[in-house]
């Protein structure tokens, strides 16, 4: 072969070699920017099956409750409940309390020492319906790594209270020659809430509630003379926790 051929053998050689080489370069860099391009308005997320699931399932209650915006006595009252969850945003609940109230040192101390006699409505029962509706459920992990998830939700509903009279705030005076016999009285009653779920299996979970129940009394009721008349609204604000289990 010529000096000349082996000179454009050479050049053609290179040629090949350089046009290999670009596009080599050319496919690892559409290769690493493809991913970028494809994806870049993207957020990845894990798709994970719901933990916990209520459609169609009936839970069993109880609850320890206590009237928190009482001021001069303790209110104890335990609650049953049975709820069933049509799917899983709305349940229909049934609820049945019942407790006691103690006296504080506060009422003592003023009908001992300043003869202030204070007009208590002390609830007895209460029977309600409730609607819930969950709008949340989450999950948070601990220090230890364990996820725990939880729901909250809304409630609102009605039913009946029932109030004991005990009439102590009624005393021998001009007016009053003795008290009324103590007794019950039932009211239509009004409740609205918020509570949480923490499921600890899928079977069981810690629940706890905040609701207002609001009713309205008979003036007469709680009267220690027989010509009063009118009504007037009175609150029980309620601190419920317990467990449910699901069946």
């Amino acid at each position: 072969m010529t000096r000349s051929g082996m000179a454009r053998s050479s050049m053609m050689t290179n040629c090949v070699t350089a046009v290999m080489a670009a596009l080599s370069l050319m496919s690892s860099s559409m290769i690493e920017a493809a991913p970028d391009e494809q994806f870049k308005d993207v957020e990845i997320r894990v798709i994970k099956e719901k933990y916990f699931q209520k459609s169609g399932r009936l839970e069993l209650g109880a609850q320890a409750s206590v009237v928190m915006n009482q001021s001069f006595i303790y209110t104890y009252m335990g609650t049953g409940i049975l709820t069933y969850h049509f799917n899983e945003s709305f349940a229909l609940e049934g609820a049945g309390t019942y407790g006691f109230t103690i006296d504080k040192e506060d009422k003592r101390i003023l009908s001992d020492q300043f003869s202030v006699f204070t007009e208590i409505l002390r609830p007895e029962y209460l029977l309600d319906g409730a609607l819930q509706w969950t709008p949340m459920y989450g999950k948070f992990h601990t220090p230890s790594g364990r996820l725990i998830y939880f729901d909250t939700y809304l409630s609102a509903g009605g039913g009946m209270e029932g109030i004991y009279y005990k009439y102590d705030w009624c005393y021998e005076n001009a007016i009053v020659k003795s008290k009324p016999t103590a007794r019950t009285v039932s009211y239509p009653s009004f409740q609205a809430g918020i509570g949480q779920r923490i499921f600890l299996d899928k079977k069981k979970a810690i629940k706890w509630d905040l609701r207002d129940r609001i009713i309205s009394y008979n003036l007469a009721d709680s009267s220690c003379t027989a010509d009063t008349v009118g009504s007037q609204l009175f609150h029980n604000v309620t601190m419920q926790i317990g467990m449910g289990y699901y069946f």
